[in-house]
């Protein structure tokens, strides 16, 4: 699935059994972008990659779950074996790295088998607020947790676009039931960092179909 978002491009690419939204976001006239929450199924984002000729500048993490990060690391030695340069992994927020350090243990326990999959290690943990600047495009990096600990959202304000990772859904919110989950917590932080930033915002979630920042605010029963 492609949008056209002002300047940028965003395919949308399910993988893993939970169809998970790995996306890849580039500038249509430069052709470089980066790629977000590379859960599985690598051959399928590199052939991506391949036919819209991307240059891919940065893997970023929304949150440490198997089916965001599985195959980040092997992403990365791909990128960087094709570029002979530096692909760094950005994200997620510190408080994840414990899910970071045991993604091939949590893929056992789930009761399924994924190729690529590793442990992974991020070329450096994302704080609140910060700037990812790249070529064509910025994104701002929101903490949100509540869902897990270190989950983060990046923003891009000019095209006026979020990546939510598994915080905000169309009609819902991320899941907040496990043991480090938080679900006052997460209402919070979204009714605080995410609903100011415009009603016109689109939301491109982990998992599913998008929506606006206007429309949650009507219509999501947990932030009404």
């Amino acid at each position: 699935m492609f949008l056209e978002i002002k300047s940028l491009r965003v395919e949308i690419i399910p993988v893993t059994m939970l169809r998970q939204n790995c996306m890849l976001v580039w500038d249509q006239k430069i052709k470089k972008g980066i790629v977000s929450d590379p859960g599985g199924d690598l051959p399928f984002i590199i052939q991506a990659i391949e036919a819209d000729a991307i240059e891919i500048q940065a893997i970023l993490l929304t949150h440490g779950h198997f089916d965001h990060v599985g195959v980040t690391m092997a992403l990365q030695q791909y990128l960087e074996n094709k570029y002979q340069r530096e692909v760094p992994i950005l994200g997620p927020s510190i408080e994840d790295q414990f899910l970071l350090d045991k993604v091939t243990q949590d893929v056992e326990n789930f009761g399924t088998k994924m190729a690529n999959i590793q442990n992974v290690k991020p070329t450096r943990f994302l704080k609140d607020q910060e700037i990812l600047s790249f070529e064509g495009m910025a994104f701002g990096v929101l903490h949100v947790p509540g869902h897990t600990p270190g989950h983060v959202v990046f923003y891009e304000p000019t095209a006026c676009f979020m990546i939510t990772g598994d915080v905000l859904f169309k009609g819902t919110i991320g899941r907040a039931d496990l043991p480090y989950g938080d679900g006052a917590l997460l209402i919070r932080t979204i009714k605080e960092k995410l609903l100011p930033l415009g009603d016109d915002i689109y939301v491109l979630p982990g998992h599913g179909i998008g929506s606006t920042i206007g429309y949650e605010k009507l219509n999501n029963p947990f932030l009404i």
